[in-house]
Order: C-alpha cells, then structure tokens, then sequence
C-alpha cells in the first residue's frame, strides 16, 4: 500500500473520528461554568471547574445523552484502526472514547499515542501567551464584564452567556450528528461530516477559547478549528511516513489553490455572466473541500481570499495529490494554480505564500479539446464572455457561458434559493438611472505575516513588576533590559532560588534547569519555529522577552485576524449596513423604491423561464423576467421609481400598463415585433416584494465589491467608514482599509467599470505606504476612555489634518486597554507616562495612545478613498489619478452640509453655485493655482457665497482649502450632478 491517495481511503473514517475527537477535546470549554470560573470575581462553588474533567461531571451534562454517547464503547474499535505499511509504533496506544481527547489533550496529562499528536498541536495554536498572558490579576474579567474581543481589541458580548438555552440546544444537536455517525460505522458520510463540521462551527462560533485578557479575543472555534486542523495533517504524515514524537518536533505545510478571482468575473459582460463565474468559482471550492477534506482527508481549508483558497497539509510530499486534484477539476473553465509550501513549525508562512501566489496566479484558459468541441456547434464567432470558445452568430454567449448566466435566474426563481437581494442591476440602479460599483480592501499583508501582532502585548512589563515586587527588588529588575540581562545570565550557569522564583512569576513552577525546564518547553510552543533554531544567549534572552510579553502569530491567532475583517464585511456591512439602509431617502416616490409588478404578455413570447425580454410600451423600454412561460407571466425588474411619471404607486403603473400595445425584442431580435399585448397587471407574490437594491459581487476577508445604487453610494460608504473607526479604532494606523464609489449609467457596460474597479484595487495596493505624521493635539474623554489625536500628515497624503478617536477601553470602567492602543513612533520616547518598547528588536518603538504627546512623530499607513462617475469608457484609464485620503469621507459630507446652509441660510441660488465651481476650477487650470487665482477664489467666496474672512473665519478657510485641494470639486460634482440633488 505505497500509494497516499490509497493511504487516505483506507484510513479514511479513522482520520475523521481523530478530528472529530480534536473538536471535542474543548466540549468543557462550551459553557458558563468555564467562563465564570476564571473570573476575577468568580463564585467560590464553581472555582474549581475544570474543563478536562467533564466526563466525570454528570452535573455538567444534565439530562442529555451526550455524556453516553461521547463514551460509547463503539468508538475504541474505529478511533485505533489505523492501516499503513510503516512502523505506527505509539500511534497504536489505544484510545477507548473521545473522553480521552478530552482528559488528555496537554502534556501535563502524560497523553499517549493520538493524544500526543493532539497535544503538540494544541500547544502550537494556544501559543505560549496563552500559557502566560493574564497569568496576573490583572488579565481576569469580572463576570459582569466578560466579554470576548475582535482581533484588534473591539469588545463584544458573548452570545452564550446571553442565551441561557443555547448549551442545551447545542448539545441536543450534537447528541443527534454523534448518533448518525456513530449508526453509520464503519463509514462516515460526507453528510454527516459535513453536518457536524457546521454545528461545530456555528455554537463554538458563539462563545471564546480563552477568557483572560488580552487572549479572549480567540472563539472557541477558532482554537479548536486549528488545532484540529494540525492533529488532521499531522496524523497522516505518520501515516505515510510511520511514528516519530511529536513532541516540539511536528511541522506542517500550506497548500494553496490560486485563481486570479477578480480577473476571472471581470470578465462578464453583464451582472448574470459576473454571478455566474463566482457561483461556479464557489461550486470549484465545495469540490475541493470535500477532496481535500474528506474523499482524500489530509487537512483542512484555513484561508480563502481574491488569490484563492488555502489548507493546512502535511510536511510529506503530496504531489499525487494535486495531480488527482488537476485530473478531477478538468471541468472547469479556469487553470488552477497548485503548489505547497516549505515546512515550518506553524501556519505564519500562509503570508508568503500568499504573496507568492500574486505573481504566480495563471490568466484563466480551456482546453484546445474543448475549443474544438465549441466548433462542432457550428460557431463562428468568438464568445465575448469567456473569450475562449465559439459562438452562434445569433447568441450573444457560447453554450457553457448561456447555461452559466441562466443558472442564476433559475435560482432567484425557486422559493427555497430566493433572497431578498435583487439579482437585477436595473433594481439596483437609482430614480436617475445610475449604479455605484463600491468595494473596500483591508490590507492585511503585515498582520497575516505577524509583523504587526508584535505591536500588541500579552501583558505589560510594568504591570508583571508591580505583580512581582518582591523579586524584581532582589534581583535589581527596574525596566526590561535588567530582566533580558537576568535571563541572558541564565543560560550560562545552575540558577540560583532568586531566579528560580523568577521563573515561577511566569510559568507558575521553579523549574531545577533553566534551558531544560523553562526555556525549551517555551521556545517549542513558538508558532514561528524561530526560537528552536537560536544558537546565541544573547539572542536566545531578547527573543524569550518577546515571548514573555508579546502576543504571539498562532495559527488560531491568525486565523482570528482575518475572520474580524470578514465578519466585518458579512455583518456589519451586509447584514447590518446595506439590510438596514433607507435607500433612495429624500428622493422623490421612494414608496415604489422596491416594489415590483406581474404582467402577463399576450400573446406568450414563449422564452425561457428566467430570461428576459426587452419590451416597449409607449416609448417606455423594460425587461422583466419571465416566471411562466406558458402563461406569459413576467415580473418588473426595474426601479419603478423611474416610472413616477407613469404613477405614483404601484397600482397606478398597473393602470397604465393594462391592455397596451407592446413590441418585444428577444435575445437574437435585430429588431422589435409587434402584435403582443399586455392583458393584466397585478402585484407580485409577496416573497418577490420589498428586495434590497444591492448586488454582492464578492466579499472575502481581504476586500469585498458590490452593486449599490449611485444615490445612496456615499452615504453607505461614509456608515461603513463610521464603524471602520469604532472597531478598528486601535489600529487604524497599522491597518489599511481603502474604500472605492465608481458610478455609471445604468446602459454602461459593466465590464467597463468592473475594469476600472480591477485597476483601481491594484492602485490601492502599490500606492500603501508608510508615512509620517505629527500630533497637533490631543484631547482626553477618561470617561469614555478615548483620545481624539488631530494629527497631520505628509502633505501628498492629506492636506488637511487627520482627526483620529483612538479607544483604550475594554468595556470594563475598571480595566484600561494596556495590550492594543499602540502607535508606531519615529524616536525612542524620552516623555515618561505609558507604555512603550521595541516591537521588532531593531529600534521601532511604539507607545500606548495614552504616552503620546502634542508635537510627537507617529507613523501612520496610507489608508485611499476615490469618488468618481465614469462619463465615458476612456475614465477607466485615469482610475487611479488623484486618490484621496479616507478620511476626506468625512469632508465631503460635512462640506456638503455647508453648502446646503449657505444656499438656504444666506440667500443664495443654485446657478450662483454653479458659477462658483466651474469659474475656480476654469481658473484652476489656466493659472494652476497660483497667486492670481488664490485672490479670485478669496473674493469669489467673499461675494458669491457671501463668506467674510473675519467673521466667518473657520468656515472661509474650509471652503478655501476644499477649492484648492479639489475636494469641492469632487462633492458639488457628485451631489449636483451624479445624485441630481439640489442644495
């Protein structure tokens, strides 16, 4: 049996149940008891909780049936079925139910054989600050203020302590997949793997895996997903391979799968070709998981972006593998990159990888058999979607690309598919006929390395001193060098009692050696793989320091990152932001905004159900789709505010749609046809009601696009900077987030803009950059635990200062954020007050928010904003000129709020407005801003908009810098022209 793909069958339910056991082994961790236990402020009866000792807890079960099924005596047979040709030796150590993986998941516990695998992967996704972060007081939640945060310190509640029948709902699931597996054996369905996978993942997803701060910003899912991900790779290594120790020795690979995703649905030539690729770009994904994970089970998907999908995998030679993978996705329609990494002790090489996977990406092809296959239909013409195979002359698409497009129709039509997004871009469009493509981009290149995550501490050096008083006066530690210096000293001998105390500060035993018993089971459980590879004591001390105190890129930890950028973009944008928005407020008839009408067509054009079909009615052109070919019944897909003329309601429109002439024209007409009529009108079904005028193109954790109406565009993209700023407030000068609004005319092609969106992503990402900016002022609101910093930029950034609300609270009146709040500095801080270090060893420090000073040198990153309405299909080109700072969303909408005052309040008419903007920018490029021009702009304002400079000091010099730097330019233009809004 030399074959891995064979090796992976046959062990198949074997590898399944051992995942499934690494799942379980955080069961206990499912629970108020857990969460309460560790508490600051916790109840003396539920003090001594321990997590690993369920199984002997009956009080922790209840009445459910989970205990009995979790030690069934079925699973011994199955859980040790291993089948290789190599030497298993402890792999054989028979595991008797998965309460096993529960008692004996860590070291401590002497586990044997699996549960050694388990243990090493463990230890590698807690990391060693979960070990020692919140060791002190200072690290425990009071119950009353627990709450889990995102990756970059937001707090947020904890559904489980909010739902106090969500442990019994959850373990009623559980108990049920458990069974059907259980009934199933020896084989376990994809089914029911699958089932138990989600269930895993939607529960777990609702509490944390660790409850100390700053660590509890880890979910339980996002701890055991990792671990069980690494004992998974890992296990078929020895499988593979034969037995060798775990222990501090395991490695793993990543492999990844690369398409250039935002090339492939630039492609469509309208929004059905677009959704279709990303449909069959998802349905690639399902098939690879289910090969990956479960047909040939050797790891588990652990990232998925624009650049493609990513799993963990194991540190063998897997190249069968991905030629099985090759020989199976033949069908698709684009090349798959497939390639896997180095080996190290962690999954922080995903970073790499990723960047590598940039320049690596294939332009998506087809085989020379299927372009033969095209021509056997008798195509002469090259299909403008695909741009590879042949077409009728008469269709619009090849055959492959038709069914594509069709297939989303088909779906929006069955009941059980249909959300309430519209999948129509003449729905989206606004009352004036535009469209808005906006997507935003985190980058988040620096934090998926872990170069970032080296400015947030574990626990701060002043607070483990005060902690420690007693032996830091003994050993003379007054700052953190004097500790580095103590650890570097030893190395070289026996340690004394005083050291040996000091070593119980952080790990909460004296260990007898200081490399064998406090340094090595340290270093081994470092996620990088750097710390086992130093040779110098020197080296060795700096390196444990950072250790000691920094938090550490564990896989989980990484994982994290980029799930809080991701449930950004689902949650708060999607579900919150774009579900909740009052689209088309302030515009006239915003009743019919998303409303629809049925129409029956006499007599039936006979098209397929889902397609649709251009009519005319009176001059007036709509498509609406057909959902009964027999009957000819068609349902509206336009914005009916567009027929405001027509009526003012629904029922209205009804009336002058009833009994009119019509031409038609289907897909392949040259020309319209007449003799058809339109015999009755009525209201829709109400599931086709009410739908939400925005289209997802994609959202992935590094960026995200859709269709919105131009309308509304700006002030969605001004919410969705809003809580840019509320949860990502404590980093928001280390994580870029580029946000881009390009509207078009709703006839636009929209291959057009989505090439301009494509060219501009990539501006964002070459033009990042870090800058520096100086602290004006600072203002303190301790109440609220905040800081407004007023900061300004280089000038080719910003030409305006930059006002900042940086966050170092954690929802508890009693605890400050000392872990998150940090900003890079250009010098060593000589102010005393907050915290501050060396985040990279090379001299770059940063200071906790509450340490920064008026006139300090921070260091910011570029974060880019562009506003633009295509005129013509030639302003793609220039897509990328002029981008402006994020934070100018702000400016825009507050100078337009002045302007509208000003037109209201002082008298002043539109076409003077008018005659201000195109007078400035005329004289703006005749005198390129010169003297000359800043006098006529001063007296233009003095008596066009009647501003004095004295009086209205504040407000002229705002209007002066906006005409200067172009803002007014970009918001009267936007506002006058793009949303037809008048002041």
């Amino acid at each position: 049996m030399n074959s891995l793909l064979e090796k992976l069958k046959n062990n198949r339910t074997a590898i399944l149940l051992a995942e499934i056991g690494a799942y379980l082994h955080l069961l206990g961790r499912f629970s108020k008891e857990f969460i309460y236990s560790n508490a600051e402020d916790a109840d003396p009866n539920c003090d001594n909780f321990d997590y690993q000792n369920i199984c002997n807890d009956n009080r922790f079960f209840g009445n459910f049936s989970l205990k009995d099924l979790l030690q069934n005596d079925i699973w011994k047979t199955y859980l040790n079925k291993f089948i290789s040709d190599k030497d298993l030796k402890d792999l054989k150590q028979n595991l008797t139910t998965f309460c096993d993986f529960i008692k004996k998941h860590t070291w401590t516990q002497t586990p044997q054989g699996l549960c050694k695998i388990l243990a090493d992967a463990h230890g590698i996704v807690s990391g060693i600050d979960k070990a020692l972060a919140g060791r002190g007081k200072g690290g425990k939640q009071r119950k009353r203020y627990t709450f889990k945060t995102s990756a970059f310190g937001y707090g947020e509640k904890i559904e489980l302590l909010e739902n106090n029948k969500l442990k019994e709902e959850f373990f009623n699931a559980l108990g049920e997949v458990l069974e059907k597996i259980k009934n199933g054996l020896p084989d376990i369905s994809y089914e029911d793997y699958r089932n138990f996978i989600s269930l895993i993942m939607n529960y777990y997803s609702k509490t944390i895996g660790e409850t100390r701060r700053p660590i509890n910003e880890i979910s339980l899912f996002d701890y055991a997903h990792m671990i069980a991900s690494l004992l998974k790779s890992n296990l078929v290594k020895i499988i593979g391979c034969g037995w060798y120790e775990p222990r501090g020795n395991s490695k793993w690979r990543v492999m990844r799968i690369n398409i250039d995703v935002i090339g492939l649905i630039s492609k469509g030539l309208k929004i059905g070709d677009i959704s279709g690729y990303k449909n069959e770009l998802d349905s690639v994904y399902d098939k690879l998981k289910k090969i990956i994970e479960y047909i040939y089970p050797l790891g588990n998907e652990i990232y998925r972006d624009s650049t493609g999908i990513y799993f963990s995998s194991p540190d063998m030679d897997i190249s069968e593998v991905i030629s099985k993978l090759r020989e199976d996705l033949t069908c698709v329609d684009f090349e798959l990159q497939i390639s896997q990494s180095h080996s190290s002790r962690s999954l922080v090489s995903l970073a790499s990888e990723r960047e590598k996977s940039l320049s690596e990406i294939v332009f998506p092809h087809i085989s020379k058999t299927k372009v033969s296959a095209s021509m056997d239909h008798e195509g002469k013409d090259i299909c403008p979607v695909c741009r590879i195979r042949l077409k009728e002359e008469s269709k619009d698409r090849c055959i492959r690309c038709q069914e594509r497009y069709e297939k989303r129709a088909r779906s929006w039509l069955d009941k059980n598919e249909r959300s309430k997004e519209t999948i129509w871009i003449d729905e989206v469009a606004d009352h004036n006929d535009r469209v808005a493509l906006i997507f935003g981009q985190f980058d988040l290149r620096k934090w998926l390395s872990g170069e970032y995550l080296d400015t947030f501490i574990s626990q701060t050096f002043e607070s483990w001193r005060n902690e420690n008083n007693s032996i830091c006066s003994k050993l003379s530690i007054n700052k953190i060098e004097d500790l580095e210096k103590q650890f570097e000293s030893m190395f070289f001998k026996t340690i004394n009692d005083n050291q040996k105390e000091l070593c119980k500060s952080f790990i909460g035993i004296k260990p007898e050696n200081f490399t064998k018993n406090f340094w090595e089971p340290i270093a081994e459980r470092d996620a990088t793989g750097q710390a086992m590879n130093l040779t110098n004591n020197p080296d060795k001390a700096k390196y444990l320091i950072k250790l000691l105190f920094r938090k550490h890129p564990s896989p989980a930890r990484i994982r994290r990152i980029w799930n809080t950028t991701e449930d950004f973009i689902k949650n708060t944008l999607i579900n919150n932001i774009l579900s909740k928005h009052s689209y088309g407020e302030a515009s006239s008839h915003v009743n019919l905004r998303n409303k629809r009408i049925q129409l029956i067509i006499s007599p039936s054009p006979n098209i397929p159900i889902g397609s649709t079909i251009d009519i005319d009615i009176d001059g007036v052109r709509l498509s609406p789709v057909c959902v009964d070919k027999s009957k000819g019944i068609f349902i509206t897909t336009t914005n009916l505010q567009i027929l405001s003329i027509k009526g003012k309601t629904p029922e209205e429109i009804s009336l002058w749609m009833k009994e009119k002439p019509i031409k038609v024209k289907k897909e392949g007409d040259v020309q319209w046809v007449g003799g058809y009529r339109i015999t009755n009108v009525i209201p829709p079904n109400e599931a086709f009601q009410d739908y939400y005028p925005y289209i997802p193109i994609y959202n992935y954790p590094d960026q995200f696009m859709l269709l919105i109406p131009a309308y509304d565009a700006l002030n969605i993209a001004q919410k969705i900077f809003e809580q840019y700023e509320v949860q990502f407030s404590k980093v928001m000068d280390r994580l870029p987030f580029h946000l881009g609004i390009i509207a078009f005319h709703r006839r636009t092609p929209l291959y057009i803009a989505m090439d301009a969106a494509k060219r501009l992503i990539k501006a964002f990402n070459t033009k990042t950059k870090t800058i520096k900016a100086k602290v004006e002022s600072i203002e303190d609101t301790p109440e609220n635990k905040h800081r407004k910093l007023t900061i300004t930029p280089d000038q080719d950034f910003s030409s305006v200062p930059l006002e900042w609300q940086i966050s170092y609270s954690t929802g508890d009146p009693n605890q400050e954020d000392e872990w998150h709040p940090y900003i890079r500095i250009e010098n060593k801080p000589s102010h005393t007050g907050g915290y501050f270090f060396d985040y990279d060893g090379m001299g770059n420090y940063v200071v906790h928010v509450k340490g920064l000073k008026s006139n300090d040198c921070i260091k910011i990153e570029t974060s880019y904003f562009k506003l633009v309405f295509l005129e013509s299909a030639s302003d793609r080109f220039r897509i990328d000129d002029n981008l402006r700072a994020l934070d100018d969303i702000k400016r825009i909408d507050d100078l337009w709020n002045d302007i509208q005052n000003l037109v209201r309040n002082r008298n002043i008419g539109l076409a003077q407005v008018y005659a201000f903007w195109q007078e400035t920018k005329k004289r703006y490029e005749d005198y390129n801003g010169d003297s000359i021009w800043k006098k006529f702009v001063s007296s233009s304002l003095i008596n066009i908009f009647k501003l004095s400079p004295t009086r209205d000091r504040d407000l002229f010099k705002k209007f002066f810098q906006a005409t200067k730097d172009g803002l007014l330019d970009i918001c009267i233009h936007w506002n006058l022209k793009v949303r037809k809004q008048k002041p």
